[in-house]
């Protein structure tokens, strides 16, 4: 017999995650990462140690580690793309997507790797799981063989992550979305003349 998590069980794990993640960035943003302690951060979210590694493997994972709801955000974003929308237009339109449903953690996140230098060249990566779902959607969709499918969504993925270092947080989540609207124009194939 399999026992499904209740609703009520799954919706006060969320929020716990939610309440430990809030307070760590809190605490990070005001003073760096490395001044802040597992201990700091489990006393600001009125939680045990034991409940803060039952979410989170350590500090950076508090940064890094996406919301629990966001694979239910990458399929609702993405089933909102017209069926006979360029590849390359729903990505653009997916990210600012989510990073516009994301614009309070992100500005939290951008202002703890400024505050926290020895953060900015972290090389975890934000959105693993997301870009498997986009690469999963993608597959189904674009017609495109494996090699130019993932050409398209590295190149997708090398816009934002190049995007973010240069977003200045006080733009806010508006200066991101100017960034990577400029970094898809850049990239976007120009059609070639013949001469």
């Amino acid at each position: 017999m399999v026992v499904l998590p209740s609703p009520v069980r799954e919706r006060k794990k969320r929020e716990t995650w939610r309440l430990v993640h809030a307070a760590a960035l809190r605490l990070m943003t005001e003073r760096g990462f490395d001044a802040v302690s597992v201990d700091d951060i489990v006393a600001a979210a009125g939680i045990s140690r034991r409940t803060f590694f039952n979410y989170f493997a350590g500090k950076e994972s508090v940064v890094f580690d996406p919301d629990p709801d966001d694979p239910a955000l990458w399929a609702a974003l993405l089933a909102e793309r017209p069926a006979g929308e360029l590849l390359w237009v729903s990505l653009r339109e997916v990210l600012l997507g989510y990073t516009a449903a994301n614009a309070e953690r992100m500005l939290l996140q951008r202002r703890v790797r400024l505050a926290s230098p020895e953060l900015a060249g972290c090389s975890r990566e934000l959105a693993d799981q997301f870009w498997v779902a986009i690469h999963e959607w993608a597959a189904g969709r674009a017609g495109l063989d494996d090699l130019r499918l993932d050409l398209t969504i590295n190149t997708a993925r090398g816009v934002l992550n190049t995007s973010c270092p240069h977003w200045d947080a006080d733009t806010g989540i508006d200066g991101l979305h100017q960034l990577i609207r400029a970094g898809f124009d850049f990239v976007t194939p120009k059609e070639r003349t013949t001469s």
